[in-house]
């Protein structure tokens, strides 16, 4: 999709007035991932990383750097439940194998679960447990 046609998603729609959205970019968008947020009405709060391991693929080598970073830009609908209260902190950089293309690791699903019962993947790749999913590929 372009990127003006993501700005344009009705993300909102599907939220919960108090929640979390994370969406994930690559470093050739990492700078509009925050507009795309506040297009689709959430507060951008902050990034997060995953760093790719060896796999299959741990990233493309371009311009003599090997790109095995993606990025999560992490906003907020009103005050979610979750601001730490005693809970585990989720760290905001993380390292998980990477098995195939586009494909996000499970280990990120599981650090983020604890945030709230009702979520929704857009753009997913699989079906998951506990989760609705909407893509192509489900």
């Amino acid at each position: 999709m372009q990127l003006d046609d993501i700005k344009k998603m009705p993300i909102k729609s599907l939220a919960k007035d108090n929640c979390w959205v994370f969406l994930w970019n690559v470093q050739k968008y990492i700078f509009e991932s925050k507009s795309v947020l506040e297009n689709w009405g959430f507060k951008y709060l902050c990034m997060g990383a995953w760093e790719k391991t060896f796999g299959k693929s741990a990233g493309q080598p371009m311009f003599g750097f090997r790109w095995n970073a993606e990025f999560i830009a992490i906003g907020y609908n009103n005050t979610p439940d979750f601001w730490c209260k005693g809970k585990k902190l989720i760290p905001l950089i993380f390292q998980a194998e990477n098995i195939r293309h586009s494909q996000k690791p499970d280990k990120f699903y599981k650090m983020i679960e604890p945030l709230g019962q009702d979520r929704i993947d857009i753009f997913a790749r699989q079906k998951r447990k506990g989760w609705d999913v909407w893509g192509n590929e489900v």
